[in-house]
Parts: C-alpha cells; sequence; structure tokens
C-alpha cells in the first residue's frame, strides 16, 4: 500500500486513462444479496446519523428544514453513499477530502483516530461560508479505511450582514469567518480554542458551536458503525467492495442516461442578475452521444465579478449533481460515480470557476440559473424520448429574507429564515406543477413552522398565503409561490435584508410555450400605525390582497413611508418596531400555450384563489361566469380565436427579425446592461463569439457590439 495521495493519484489516472473507476464488479457478480446488504447497512449508517444530528440540532435551518447531509467515503475522498438531505453537495465534502490528501495532510498535518476537520471555504468544498462541513477519518487497525462526513447549513458567519447571506458582498472578506480543513477536535473532543474563535467571531455563535457537536456525533456514529460491519464482512471485502460501489454508480448513470434521453445536443440558456447594472449569461450546450457519458459544456458563463453572486467549481459541481440526482439518476445510488458518469467544462476564470479565491460566493443565484439550463435540456430530452411525465419547466429563482441585531430577547443575532425552500414546482408535459412544494436546491421543500421561527426571530407573522398568478401560466402552470407578511416586534435595533436577482427580468423562462414564473419582489412599510390597529381590534393586513398596485399593507395601515416592489437584493437597513415586511419567495415556469389550457382546470384554479379572472381572461382566453365559476364554451371559443388573429398579425418572420437584430447589433442598438454582458462573454469565449457571428451572419472580423449607437 502507498500513501493516500499515490492511491489518490492512482485512481484519478485510472478515470482520465481507462474511463472507470474499478475495472470489474467481481463481488456484485459473485453474490449481489451480499453486495446489496452491506450496501444498506452503510446507508443505514449515514441516514442513522443524520436523523440523530437533525433531532440533537440547535439551529432551526437543519432542526426546522433539514438542511444538513451525512456521507461515507473511501480513502481516496469519494463518497460511497449519503444520506437524504442537501443535495448539493453530493460532492463537495468529497473535494474537501481529496484537497487535504493532496496539500499532505496525511504527512505534515497528521491523521488519527479521532481527529475532526472543519471547513467552509467554498474554494475547497461547498458553496459559500454557511455550508459548514467536518470529517473524520475511519480506521480499522492501523490502516485508513475511509471518512465520515457532515455538512450543515448553519445561519450565521459573522459576515459584514447577518445571517451569512450578505447581499453586498463584494469580496470574500464580507462573508464573515473561514475556516479552511481546520482540525477543530482530537481524541473526539472539540477544542476550547475553537469556542473561544467562534464566539468573538459571529453574531449567534451558539448555533455554529451546537451544530457542530451534532455533525461531530453523527460522524462519529458513522464510524464506529463501519467498524462494525467491517468486522462482520472483512476488510478486504469491504475495501473492494466499497469501490465497487462507486464504480457501479457510474455505469448506472450512463446506461440511465442512454435509456430515457433522446441523443442530440441540445442547448438552453438562463439569466441572472448581479446588482443594479450586472446581467449573468449562464449558457449550457448538453450532448448526449450513445454509448458516452453525458456532456455538459458550460462555454459562454460570464466572468467572475464583484458581486455576490460568483461560484466555485466544487459549487457549480454541485447544483449539477443537484439536478441530476433528483431529475434524472433518482432511482440509481448516488454516490462518488454520479460525479464520474459525467463530463463537464466549467471554463477557467468565468463566474463558475473564479480566477481567484478572493471573489465572493454569497449567494447562490448563478447556481439556480445554472440549473435551469440544466432542467431545460434535460426535459427536451426526456420529451424527445415519449417521456412526457418526467420532464419538468425549470424551477424557481427564490429570495430570503435575513435579519439582525438584537433580538426579542435582548441578545446579539443575526439568522435568516428558509420560507424560499417551499417555492412553486414546475409543471410536467402532462400535469401542473404543485403550489408551495419545492426548491430544486432543497428537494425536502420545508419552510418550517412560523411558530418556531418567531421564537428565533423577532418578526411575527401576519400572513403567510399561496401568492396568486405566480407560477408561469401554460397548458400545464407552475406552481404558485409563497407570500409572507411580517412585522418587527419587541426590538428596536433590527435591520432586515433579502437576497434574490436584482435586475427587473424573469429569471425562469418558461418551456415550449409556457411564459415564465412572476419575478420575487418586497414591499416595506415603515412607521406604522399597527400598534394602534391591534389595540383597536381593527382590520390589519394579512397579504397583497386583489390588487398588487394598491396591497393591504397600503390600504389598512397608516405609514410615514412605503417601499413597494423592491426587486432582488434588499441590502440590510434599520427597521423599527410595528414596521412590516411582505415578501413574495419564488415560483416557476409554465409548460405549453396557455391558450391550450382545459378551460375546466382555469376555472377550478379561480374557485381557489389561485388564478385571478383577469388572468383567466387576458392569459388564458376563458371566460368564466363570477358567480358560478361556470365555463362558458362559447364565449371561450371566441376569444381563443381572437388571440390567435393577434398573433398572426403581430408576428414577422424569422429570417426578417434576424436581418433586423443584425442591423441593431452593428448600430449597437442594445440596452446597455445586455449589451455589457454579451461583450464580455464575446471577449473570453471563442466558440460563443464564432456562434454568435455565424447566428446573425455578421462578417468575420466582428468583435464587440458598439458601446455607442452608431
Amino acid at each position: 500500500m502507498g500513501s493516500i495521495k499515490d492511491n489518490l493519484l492512482a485512481k484519478e489516472e485510472s478515470i482520465e486513462t481507462h474511463g472507470y473507476y474499478n475495472k470489474d464488479l467481481r463481488l456484485k457478480e459473485q453474490d449481489p444479496i451480499k453486495f446489496e446488504i452491506l450496501y444498506t447497512k452503510a446507508l443505514q449508517a449515514v441516514i442513522n446519523a443524520r436523523e440523530i444530528a437533525v433531532a440533537i440540532s440547535a439551529s432551526p435551518v437543519v432542526r426546522e428544514i433539514g438542511e444538513c447531509i451525512f456521507g461515507l467515503y473511501t480513502p481516496e475522498g469519494d463518497a460511497i453513499t449519503l444520506s437524504i438531505g442537501v443535495l448539493i453537495h453530493v460532492h463537495t465534502m468529497s473535494r474537501m477530502i481529496k484537497w487535504m490528501i493532496m496539500n499532505d495532510y496525511e504527512e505534515k498535518v497528521g491523521l488519527k483516530e479521532g481527529d475532526y476537520f472543519f471547513n467552509n471555504d467554498p474554494y475547497i468544498g461547498g458553496a459559500h461560508a454557511p455550508d459548514q462541513m467536518i470529517v473524520t477519518p475511519i480506521f480499522y487497525g492501523d490502516e485508513l479505511v475511509g471518512w465520515a462526513g457532515g455538512l450543515s447549513h448553519v445561519p450565521e458567519t459573522g459576515a459584514v450582514e447577518p445571517g451569512g447571506l450578505p447581499a453586498s458582498a463584494t469580496s470574500r472578506f464580507h462573508e464573515g469567518l473561514f475556516m479552511p480543513c481546520t482540525r477543530i477536535a482530537e481524541h473526539d473532543e472539540i477544542k476550547k480554542d475553537l469556542e473561544i474563535l467562534v464566539e468573538r467571531s459571529v453574531r449567534t455563535p451558539e448555533w455554529w458551536l451546537l451544530d457542530n457537536r451534532a455533525k461531530i456525533t453523527g460522524t462519529r456514529m458513522i464510524r464506529e458503525r463501519v467498524k462494525e460491519i467491517i468486522g462482520e464482512y472483512g476488510e478486504e471485502y469491504y475495501k473492494e467492495a466499497i469501490s465497487e460501489y462507486v464504480e457501479d454508480t457510474r455505469r448506472a448513470t450512463i446506461e440511465k442516461t442512454h435509456k430515457v434521453l433522446f441523443p442530440g445536443r441540445y442547448r438552453a440558456v438562463d439569466f441572472m442578475g448581479a446588482g443594479t447594472r450586472t446581467l449573468i449569461h449562464c449558457p449550457l450546450e448538453m450532448e448526449i452521444k450513445k454509448g458516452e457519458k453525458m456532456f455538459l459544456n458550460f462555454d459562454g458563463l460570464s466572468s467572475a465579478g464583484k458581486h455576490p453572486h460568483n461560484m466555485t467549481r466544487p459549487c457549480a459541481e454541485g447544483f449539477v449533481n443537484c439536478m441530476v440526482v433528483q431529475h434524472l439518476f433518482y432511482n440509481t445510488r448516488y454516490n462518488g460515480g454520479t460525479v464520474y458518469g459525467m463530463n463537464l467544462n466549467l471554463p477557467d476564470g468565468t463566474i463558475c470557476n473564479p480566477p481567484n479565491i478572493f471573489y465572493s460566493t454569497a449567494i447562490l443565484g448563478t447556481g439556480l440559473a445554472l440549473s435551469f439550463a440544466m432542467n431545460d435540456c434535460i426535459s427536451r430530452a426526456y420529451y424527445a424520448m415519449g417521456y412526457r411525465e418526467l420532464m419538468m419547466a425549470p424551477n424557481a429563482q427564490t429570495s430570503g429574507l435575513y435579519c439582525g441585531g438584537i433580538d426579542h430577547y435582548g441578545r446579539n443575532f443575526g439568522a435568516f429564515n428558509m420560507e424560499m425552500s417551499c417555492c412553486g414546482m414546475g409543471p410536467s408535459g402532462v400535469m401542473d406543477g404543485l403550489d408551495t412544494a419545492y426548491a430544486q436546491w432543497n428537494p425536502e421543500a420545508d419552510m418550517g413552522d412560523a411558530e418556531v421561527w418567531e421564537q428565533i426571530l423577532p418578526l411575527i407573522w401576519l400572513g403567510r398565503y399561496i401568492h396568486p398568478d405566480s407560477g408561469g401560466f401554460g397548458k400545464y402552470r407552475g406552481g404558485n409561490e409563497i407570500e409572507s407578511l411580517y412585522f418587527v416586534e419587541n426590538t428596536d435595533s433590527l435591520e432586515v435584508g433579502s437576497f434574490g436577482g436584482k435586475l427587473p427580468f424573469f429569471t425562469t423562462h418558461g418551456i415550449m410555450g409556457g411564459y415564465p414564473g412572476s419575478k420575487t419582489y418586497r414591499n416595506v412599510t415603515e412607521k406604522t400605525n399597527l400598534a394602534e390597529l391591534i389595540q383597536q381590534r381593527k382590520d390589519l393586513p394579512h397579504r397583497e390582497g386583489e390588487d398588487p398596485a394598491n396591497p393591504e399593507m397600503k390600504c389598512l395601515v397608516k405609514y410615514r413611508s412605503i417601499q413597494m416592489g423592491s426587486e432582488g437584493m434588499y441590502r440590510a437597513r434599520p427597521l423599527s418596531r410595528y414596521d412590516l415586511y411582505y415578501q413574495t419567495n419564488g415560483n416557476c415556469s409554465g409548460f405549453g400555450d396557455p391558450i391550450d389550457r382545459d378551460p375546466q382546470l382555469v376555472a377550478k384554479d379561480m374557485l381557489n384563489r389561485l388564478t385571478s379572472n383577469e388572468t383567466a381572461r387576458d392569459v388564458y382566453c376563458v371566460h368564466v361566469d363570477l358567480q358560478t365559476f361556470q365555463v362558458d364554451e362559447e364565449k371561450t371559443q371566441k376569444l381563443r380565436e381572437k388571440r390567435r388573429e393577434e398573433r398572426k398579425r403581430l408576428g414577422i418572420p424569422a429570417r426578417e427579425y434576424i436581418q433586423k437584430t443584425k442591423e441593431r447589433i452593428l448600430r449597437g442598438d442594445i440596452p446597455p446592461i445586455p449589451k455589457a454582458m454579451y461583450n464580455d462573454v464575446l471577449s473570453i469565449s471563442k466558440k460563443f463569439r464564432d456562434e454568435f457571428k455565424d447566428f446573425w451572419r455578421l462578417t468575420e472580423d466582428f468583435k464587440q457590439i458598439p458601446t455607442r449607437e452608431v
């Protein structure tokens, strides 16, 4: 046996040279029952660890939402099996372990039983500073036979804004406390100096410290259970079996890809706003060739920038894996083999693979845009193969609330709530998406009990509702989002902010004629008479209401100022007692032409207050009696015939559109923000530049869109 580093390099060379992780599946073929039972025991170990950690965790993000995951790893750091939980991190703890191995921790730092290493550096593994992972080596005798790992999302990091997701971050130095692969415990005992460091560095140290104790407990449980399993099956059998599990998954992913996705080249693009002047380009070219791995080419990404929406390569890989595990490889094992079953191109220096470690990665919006493009490509490949029930329109771009200051107990705090994990679900090719039921980045889709959040945050809910008309319109509509209205209570020292896309555009385009989902936004009402209304038992606002231009918080409450429709990023700013904060949290797009929607479904949605009369009439072209909710078939048919004639009158041939757009490009007659985005991509991607010139029929010497109109 060589060093762990030598073994890791040998595994990587095998994958690179031969394409496989393990040459054969000898144990599986000899005794498949024994092979599966061992795997089930390993899976049970990580699931048990995760459930115990959730039960004893301190932070509501773990206890209420389940934002954690546990895994078992080979000595070289490849995942063998993982629990349920935050699927973005299928591969990120592997990245941490491999980084430690390649940086000579075995020799220069030392690895021994009872050591626990902590990491929240996203350039090593993870997505951003709140993603905090702990791994511990597993020894059997004197030999290192694997690693146990646990990760949770801790809701406070000591960042420039509270809650660990600072909307104002322009570099990683705004994101709080980073501890890259640091030994935090020895002999199964957490270090006292770690407690001192955290207590003096973050607003709410209890969550950081107690959540890490929960992860240490879980990883120790896995370690001890693995030793029992090895004692039962023998060390040699165990070592060969864990390698076969990774290889078995690698083969299964390739087989599944070609079984359900129609071969060909699929292309999609999504966009993300960063601040007020930056638009991010997230394209994907997915290629399915018979017998080969799926190839995901993200050439054409925007450059990294001074904003919080950059992503590290480990995070981008995490979003890709999160997407395919849910929508494609859901009936295979998911482990390191999932990663080896695909090829990714994430060009250096781009927003998903920054050129150095100082770019901020606080917000994950670009990862969502990247996965929306994947969602689109995979859905079209499903559709072409005939699996319409498996496809799904692109999911929601979410936004979330964070706050900090002095809480209702008189303590310093920083935190965020997780209502954005219950946005609308995308429709398939045969049915509507579910309302408030799903977030692609968190498939457990639980927003937690309002009563629990009210114990944590000095905010009181006046109402939670399903926001009508927020899902994308289509033959099958996207699921609607949650809308929430809160007021500040029992504190005069509070800052509240929100993260999300800033620019006024739709982030989740529809599919096959479907409309995009609505934008997220917020209303902030300050210096109100809410206390007086409560005391006098008068009507209170509980939601936006029927008219977004005149919401309940504007009509029922007296106030000194109101900010309506604030989009996307909302940097933390002071709010006072009885101020109101309203927010929508994210929804997704629609599938198919809205005027092909079954009129009876429209009437049913109107009855359930999920679709307004205006939308039924003006978008779906359905006439519904507002008293009986019965469809008038004759009037509906006339509305739809009129809409089809309007489309014919307004439409122009594609050839004419291309020529007019070409002339605009050459004049520089493009809005400044998208022009800057395209010129950035044209300057860094030869592939995109060549295809841009070819599509718009530009001359060979074309390089940039003129910055001023010619």
